[in-house]
């Protein structure tokens, strides 16, 4: 499949007569929006500060808490890496410090433990690192690895298929069947959503370009991945070299060689919808495209007007950390923010592009994922690196529901 380099592209036209839109159908009205349409495509400008105050008075409540410090029973977790999360509610948490999946009912009682590690039928590899993820993919299915094994259970852990990856020197390449990528998501039509780190070595001076692949993939009904649509996400010189991080890829005389890199910090964010969209933004600006599997940009939304990313790297300030989307199509924007700080920020917009809500958690947030009506569930860690999963709501005080709005475009 062809691949569509989108992280350069600017989004730039002749601007038509805006027309404002609010929509009080939910409680008090959103902030108010103005609707353009560039190229074809509707471009969305909020009107709030970027700091500033709150649509629809908002709130994260957690409701469930798992961990605890002293490391005893299901709950005393090692390493959390990934959670997945099922239509009843169910979290399945990928401990790589234990080397197995503990499930655990909506309730929070302890269920089973599945995926430990091993050779044999439904058992795990642990050898691997942070690539490892686990992923709920409807009607039953979890899909647990990463790096060159993945495994396929369902939800009593009986094992439904197993994927051997390449081993290097293989790499992955547009059009090739991503062996060696991170399961991340599932659509709504049963495909898979996978990221691919590539560092293709471009001179002899040690001088790489880091490309990162996002790749939807159609399933065989023998849960087999098949090639499928690849995107460019974000492509970037490197230099720095290592022991570990990321493999660098060299091409040439139909073979390909692999050294490795240190892993830079990323200058794009981004989340997959259901739908087979993707949300794409620079972290150092508030702006957000929607972009299908060809590359072709549906919908911008931004706040304010909003300049043109860093060209230098010294120049590259975060103000994004992280986007994630529910099924009602709204969009959670995690700030950046120092270790100091504590806790993790959301600005939050539904599905028509509209403020409507800053949030915050008490605890930092990793590997977040976002259900319906609001629902949140994240990794956290203490100061002594003892980690908890949290499961939150987004819950208005005016009783304002979660819902997928009519857009006014």
């Amino acid at each position: 499949m062809k691949a569509f380099v989108v992280a350069t592209v600017c989004l730039i036209s002749l601007m038509p007569r805006p027309i404002d839109a609010e929509d009080g159908s939910h409680g008090p009205p959103p902030q108010g929006i103005v609707v353009d349409t560039v190229g074809g495509r509707p471009v969305v400008t909020n009107r709030f500060p970027l700091r500033g105050g709150d649509a629809g008075a908002w709130r994260l409540v957690e409701e469930l808490g798992l961990g605890n410090v002293a490391g005893d029973g299901p709950e005393g977790f090692g390493d959390i890496r990934d959670l997945a999360v099922d239509p009843t509610g169910r979290i399945y948490v990928l401990d790589a410090g234990s080397k197995e999946v503990r499930v655990f009912g909506r309730d929070g009682a302890y269920l089973r433990t599945m995926a430990r590690e091993g050779e044999g039928p439904g058992e795990v590899r642990y050898r691997g690192g942070p690539s490892r993820r686990t992923t709920w993919r409807a009607p039953g299915q979890l899909w647990i690895g990463g790096g060159q094994q993945y495994l396929v259970v369902d939800t009593l852990g009986n094992e439904l298929h197993r994927t051997a990856g390449r081993r290097y020197p293989g790499m992955f390449f547009p059009g090739e069947v991503p062996r060696s990528s991170s399961v991340i998501a599932a659509g709504t039509d049963g495909s898979l959503f996978s990221v691919e780190y590539v560092i293709a070595m471009e001179s002899p001076d040690d001088i790489g370009v880091s490309h990162t692949y996002v790749i939807r993939s159609p399933v065989s009904a023998d849960y087999e991945m098949l090639p499928g649509d690849t995107l460019v996400i974000e492509t970037r010189n490197t230099v720095e070299i290592g022991t570990g991080g990321e493999p660098r890829a060299t091409r040439g005389a139909g073979a390909i060689s692999v050294q490795h890199v240190e892993a830079e910090d990323p200058r794009f964010v981004w989340t997959v919808e259901g739908d087979g969209t993707l949300w794409l933004a620079h972290r150092s600006r508030y702006r957000f495209d929607k972009l299908t599997f060809t590359g072709d940009t549906v919908l911008t939304v931004q706040v304010g007007d909003v300049p043109a990313p860093p060209v230098e790297e010294p120049e590259f300030v975060p103000v994004l950390a992280a986007l994630a989307s529910s099924s009602e199509g709204w969009l959670w924007v995690q700030r950046e923010e120092s270790e100091a700080e504590g806790g993790s920020t959301w600005d939050i917009l539904d599905n028509c592009g509209r403020y409507r809500a800053t949030v915050s958690a008490p605890v930092g947030l990793r590997r977040v994922e976002v259900g319906a009506s609001g629902e949140l569930h994240g990794i956290s860690s203490d100061e002594l690196g003892i980690d908890f999963v949290h499961r939150f709501r987004l819950r208005s005080e005016v009783g304002t529901p979660v819902a997928a709005e009519v857009c006014p475009f």
